[in-house]
């Protein structure tokens, strides 16, 4: 009986891993294309409302990281072009999953910002919005 129950479990389980992992995905791909648009309104949907970065520099609630963007557009500054790469998805239930990997910045100058994230997400009935992000 055990045996049936795992079996079970595996086959509900898979698709909606599946799910989870290229929906995660797509609204990071979602993400680096409108950040490379400037699309500001696009970018603060990506948020959750109870949204915090965490860094070195400290933590942003969800807002002041869209203040921060939002000037830094304004400004004319060089915000890059951002890229995402070795991304990983897992799921922490029903309603959470934790999305890590690799991120780049490259200025119009050629420099570069290159840095490792993390982001919990929570999925919403607006889809999946980054809830916590550490980088």
């Amino acid at each position: 009986m055990s045996r049936l129950i795992f079996l079970v479990f595996l086959l509900v389980s898979s698709p909606l891993a599946a799910d989870t992992r290229s929906e995660i995905t797509a609204a990071i791909d979602y993400y680096a294309q409108v950040w490379n648009e400037n699309d500001t309104r696009a970018i603060e949907s990506y948020y959750h409302s109870e949204f915090l970065l965490v860094s070195d520099s400290g933590i942003l609630t969800r807002e002041q990281q869209v203040n921060n963007i939002e000037n830094a557009i304004g400004k004319g500054g060089d915000r890059g072009v951002l890229d995402f790469s070795d991304v990983a998805v897992k799921e922490l239930g029903e309603n959470h999953a934790i999305a890590y990997g690799h991120l780049t910045l490259e200025f119009k100058d050629k420099s570069s910002l290159d840095s490792w994230f993390s982001t919990v997400y929570v999925k919403t009935p607006f889809g999946w919005k980054a809830l916590l992000t550490r980088n």
